[in-house]
Protein backbone atom coordinates (compact mmCIF):
# COMPACT_ATOMS: atom_id res chain seq x y z
CA UNK A 1 0.00 0.00 0.00
CA UNK A 2 1.13 3.48 -0.79
CA UNK A 3 0.82 6.32 1.69
CA UNK A 4 -1.80 8.82 0.57
CA UNK A 5 -2.63 10.85 3.67
CA UNK A 6 -6.11 12.29 4.08
CA UNK A 7 -5.87 15.54 6.04
CA UNK A 8 -9.45 15.36 7.34
CA UNK A 9 -9.06 11.84 8.70
CA UNK A 10 -5.71 12.64 10.27
CA UNK A 11 -7.11 15.76 11.93
CA UNK A 12 -10.20 13.90 13.15
CA UNK A 13 -8.07 11.08 14.57
CA UNK A 14 -5.77 13.56 16.28
CA UNK A 15 -8.75 15.39 17.81
CA UNK A 16 -10.20 12.09 19.10
CA UNK A 17 -6.88 11.14 20.67
CA UNK A 18 -6.31 14.61 22.14
CA UNK A 19 -9.82 14.78 23.62
CA UNK A 20 -9.54 11.25 25.03
CA UNK A 21 -6.14 12.02 26.55
CA UNK A 22 -7.35 15.25 28.14
CA UNK A 23 -10.43 13.58 29.58
CA UNK A 24 -8.42 10.61 30.88
CA UNK A 25 -6.12 13.05 32.64
CA UNK A 26 -9.10 14.92 34.15
CA UNK A 27 -10.65 11.59 35.23
CA UNK A 28 -7.58 10.60 37.28
CA UNK A 29 -8.99 12.04 40.51
CA UNK A 30 -12.01 9.70 40.44
CA UNK A 31 -11.57 6.22 41.93
CA UNK A 32 -11.60 3.60 39.18
CA UNK A 33 -12.38 0.49 41.22
CA UNK A 34 -12.44 -2.93 39.58
CA UNK A 35 -14.61 -4.54 36.93
CA UNK A 36 -16.61 -6.22 39.70
CA UNK A 37 -16.96 -3.11 41.90
CA UNK A 38 -16.81 -0.15 39.56
CA UNK A 39 -15.98 3.26 40.92
CA UNK A 40 -17.30 6.54 39.49
CA UNK A 41 -14.28 6.83 37.19
CA UNK A 42 -14.50 3.36 35.63
CA UNK A 43 -17.02 3.98 32.81
CA UNK A 44 -15.55 7.34 31.74
CA UNK A 45 -12.07 5.76 31.70
CA UNK A 46 -13.33 2.91 29.55
CA UNK A 47 -15.17 5.27 27.17
CA UNK A 48 -12.13 7.52 26.75
CA UNK A 49 -9.82 4.56 26.09
CA UNK A 50 -12.24 3.39 23.41
CA UNK A 51 -12.36 6.92 21.95
CA UNK A 52 -8.56 7.02 21.86
CA UNK A 53 -8.52 3.64 20.09
CA UNK A 54 -11.02 4.92 17.53
CA UNK A 55 -8.78 7.95 17.01
CA UNK A 56 -5.78 5.70 16.34
CA UNK A 57 -7.84 3.62 13.89
CA UNK A 58 -9.06 6.75 12.09
CA UNK A 59 -5.52 8.10 11.82
CA UNK A 60 -4.18 4.81 10.46
CA UNK A 61 -7.01 4.66 7.94
CA UNK A 62 -6.36 8.29 7.02
CA UNK A 63 -2.78 7.49 6.06
CA UNK A 64 -3.96 5.37 3.12
CA UNK A 65 -7.31 6.83 2.05
CA UNK A 66 -6.20 9.59 -0.33
CA UNK A 67 -5.43 13.26 -0.42
CA UNK A 68 -8.13 15.60 0.81
CA UNK A 69 -7.44 19.19 1.76
CA UNK A 70 -9.09 20.65 4.86
CA UNK A 71 -11.64 23.19 3.72
CA UNK A 72 -13.97 25.70 5.20
CA UNK A 73 -16.84 23.20 5.56
CA UNK A 74 -14.81 20.82 7.68
CA UNK A 75 -14.28 23.51 10.30
CA UNK A 76 -17.96 24.45 10.16
CA UNK A 77 -18.99 20.81 10.55
CA UNK A 78 -16.64 20.27 13.49
CA UNK A 79 -17.95 23.44 15.13
CA UNK A 80 -21.55 22.21 14.71
CA UNK A 81 -20.75 18.87 16.31
CA UNK A 82 -18.91 20.56 19.18
CA UNK A 83 -21.87 22.94 19.63
CA UNK A 84 -24.23 19.94 19.76
CA UNK A 85 -22.19 18.35 22.55
CA UNK A 86 -22.07 21.62 24.49
CA UNK A 87 -25.84 22.12 24.12
CA UNK A 88 -26.45 18.58 25.39
CA UNK A 89 -24.23 19.14 28.43
CA UNK A 90 -25.88 22.45 29.28
CA UNK A 91 -29.49 21.36 28.80
CA UNK A 92 -29.73 17.77 30.03
CA UNK A 93 -30.56 18.75 33.63
CA UNK A 94 -32.89 21.64 32.77
CA UNK A 95 -34.78 20.33 29.74
CA UNK A 96 -34.49 16.63 30.41
CA UNK A 97 -33.09 13.68 28.55
CA UNK A 98 -35.52 13.66 25.60
CA UNK A 99 -35.23 17.34 24.68
CA UNK A 100 -31.44 17.38 25.11
CA UNK A 101 -30.83 14.39 22.85
CA UNK A 102 -33.26 15.79 20.30
CA UNK A 103 -31.50 19.17 20.24
CA UNK A 104 -28.09 17.53 20.08
CA UNK A 105 -29.00 15.38 17.07
CA UNK A 106 -30.72 18.24 15.22
CA UNK A 107 -27.73 20.56 15.65
CA UNK A 108 -25.21 17.87 14.68
CA UNK A 109 -27.28 16.82 11.67
CA UNK A 110 -26.61 20.17 10.00
CA UNK A 111 -23.02 19.00 9.57
CA UNK A 112 -24.22 16.52 6.94
CA UNK A 113 -23.85 17.50 3.32
CA UNK A 114 -27.51 16.69 2.57
CA UNK A 115 -30.01 17.29 5.37
CA UNK A 116 -32.70 14.57 5.43
CA UNK A 117 -35.40 15.21 8.07
CA UNK A 118 -36.76 11.64 7.97
CA UNK A 119 -33.29 10.25 8.63
CA UNK A 120 -32.76 12.72 11.47
CA UNK A 121 -36.10 11.75 13.04
CA UNK A 122 -35.17 8.07 12.80
CA UNK A 123 -31.80 8.75 14.41
CA UNK A 124 -33.46 10.71 17.22
CA UNK A 125 -35.89 7.87 17.89
CA UNK A 126 -33.13 5.26 17.83
CA UNK A 127 -30.82 7.25 20.14
CA UNK A 128 -33.63 8.03 22.57
CA UNK A 129 -34.53 4.34 22.84
CA UNK A 130 -30.90 3.21 23.08
CA UNK A 131 -29.86 5.83 25.63
CA UNK A 132 -32.98 5.31 27.74
CA UNK A 133 -32.40 1.55 27.82
CA UNK A 134 -28.68 1.82 28.50
CA UNK A 135 -28.43 4.71 30.92
CA UNK A 136 -31.79 4.99 32.66
CA UNK A 137 -33.08 1.41 32.72
CA UNK A 138 -29.90 -0.70 32.72
CA UNK A 139 -27.38 1.50 34.57
CA UNK A 140 -30.07 3.26 36.67
CA UNK A 141 -28.57 6.72 36.20
CA UNK A 142 -30.84 9.31 37.78
CA UNK A 143 -31.38 12.03 35.19
CA UNK A 144 -34.73 13.61 34.36
CA UNK A 145 -36.39 12.24 31.22
CA UNK A 146 -38.60 15.31 30.84
CA UNK A 147 -38.30 18.76 32.51
CA UNK A 148 -41.25 18.00 34.77
CA UNK A 149 -39.98 14.58 35.90
CA UNK A 150 -37.57 15.64 38.65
Amino acid sequence: MKLKPDAQALLAGFLFIAFAGAMLWMNMEHPIGTARRMGPGYMPMLAFWILGGVGVAVMIGGLFSGANAIGRFVWRDMALILAAMIVFGLTVERLGFVASITLCVIIASFAEKVYRPVRVAGLIAFLLALCWFLFIWYLDIRIPVFPWSY
